[in-house]
């Protein structure tokens, strides 16, 4: 590749817009027009930071909204942001994503003339230039749901920097035998970035969580190109209710008030980094040795949620408490987790699930032929957080059973 001009773009995707916060079985009254607006705000956030860090173009790989569900605010709000880039000379590129083909979009509303979108057809080669400058070659296709022709993708034969742009699961072998530098992929909820050196690949990810499994920050990509070709990027915060697990493991807790004191000093941590955002905590307690009854009963656990809530979870952007449990890891000590064994492993494997919601547990795979759509593919389904909290400790404990068998 020869030297070029630097450049930076940001790279988004999977707003859906018109989806708004979920998964409680109630939302408290003073946090619904938070859950309303979030991604709406979360999307503000990443136009704020297309224009501060005066980007050359924003690429949006897919599943902005569906343009069939949403309210006339919903597509107002969209084509106010698109125009606030336009305004700023930031052109955009959108790639249509399954939610999202630009033949589902009204012919009657007319998006801005920097917007251009790009659908599910022939790659298309878009030259992005600064004035009368070529700057990068993009290569991009919206979802088609199948693998790409990628004898189609090929770096410019004049050496200018190329980026493919796909929506979509993708092979990284596929990938890496490009010669493309940078690919921007969507289609995936949470940031990923796929070992394909030695190309890069990003999903970019939601910049907002939408329920109680997109745990963690959530984020746009900032994207430098150097003259050499060099790639930098960094991931920026722009949720704006973040869904945060806790997880808090004591050698022994016998007071109700030593716990709730010990959950206040961790929340007091929290707020003094969360910035200017709602935070939406699930709080788990492993006690190693010594509980007593009373921290195990669901009527403490409600009490203590209570009084967080009070102190910390009234007003808007506070930090409120949505679940609170305590265990008793009695059975299964420290030092087991630890091991360099089979045991340890598998240990370490299940307080790494148990820590990430997002991580997949997928059961029916190991179903015989024949039962995937039957009663015992409902059986082993784990559809709510509890059951997974509960198979996950049943797990444990049969899987020290097993593998410590003497």
């Amino acid at each position: 590749m020869t030297p070029g001009s630097p450049f930076r773009f940001i790279q988004t995707g999977d707003i859906h817009l018109d989806q708004p916060l979920g998964g409680l079985p109630e939302v408290p009254e003073h946090l619904r027009e938070i859950f309303l607006s979030a991604p709406r705000q979360a999307m503000q956030q990443v136009v704020e930071n297309a224009l501060l860090h005066e980007v050359d173009f924003v690429l949006i790989t897919g599943n902005v909204l569906d343009v069939r569900q949403s309210s006339p605010v919903i597509v107002g709000f969209l084509l106010d942001q698109l125009e606030t880039l336009s305004d700023a000379g930031i052109k955009v590129y959108w790639l249509g994503g399954e939610t999202d083909p630009p033949a589902r979009w009204p012919a009657s509303i007319h998006l801005p003339s920097n917007v251009h979108t790009i659908g599910p057809g022939k790659p298309v080669e878009i030259l992005h230039q600064r004035g009368d400058v070529a700057i990068c070659t993009i290569l991009a296709q919206g979802f088609t749901g199948r693998e790409p022709g990628w004898s189609q993708f090929r770096a410019d034969a004049a050496g200018l920097f190329t980026l493919g742009a796909l929506n979509g699961d993708f092979e990284s072998d596929s990938i890496a035998r490009s010669g493309i530098p940078y690919w921007a992929l969507g289609g995936r909820d949470l940031r990923d970035k796929l070992n394909c050196s030695p190309a890069i690949a990003v999903y970019a990810g939601s910049p907002q969580g939408r329920s109680i499994t997109h745990n963690g920050q959530r984020s746009c990509t900032l994207v430098e190109v150097d003259e050499e070709g060099d790639i930098a990027m960094e991931a920026i915060p722009t949720d704006v209710c973040r869904w945060q697990s806790e997880i808090i493991e004591l050698e022994n807790c016998k007071k109700v008030s030593d716990l709730t004191k010990i959950i206040k000093n961790r929340l007091n941590t929290l707020n003094t980094t969360k910035g200017n955002r709602q935070l939406m905590i699930d709080w788990r307690v492993i006690v190693a040795n010594e509980a007593t009854r009373e921290l195990l009963k669901e009527e403490t656990w409600q009490e203590v949620t209570d009084e967080l809530n009070k102190q910390f979870g009234q007003e808007p952007m506070g930090s409120w408490t949505y679940e609170l449990t305590v265990e008793t890891a009695s059975v299964i000590p420290e030092a087991w987790y630890q091991e360099q064994s089979i045991c340890g492993d598998y240990l370490r494997l299940t307080r790494e699930l148990a820590a990430d919601p997002s991580l997949p547990i997928e059961l029916t795979q190991f179903l015989a032929e024949g039962h995937e759509e039957s009663q015992l593919a409902e059986a082993v389904s784990i559809e709510s957080r509890e059951n997974r909290r509960r198979v996950l400790q049943d797990a444990r404990r049969l899987g020290v059973r097993l593998l410590r068998a003497e």
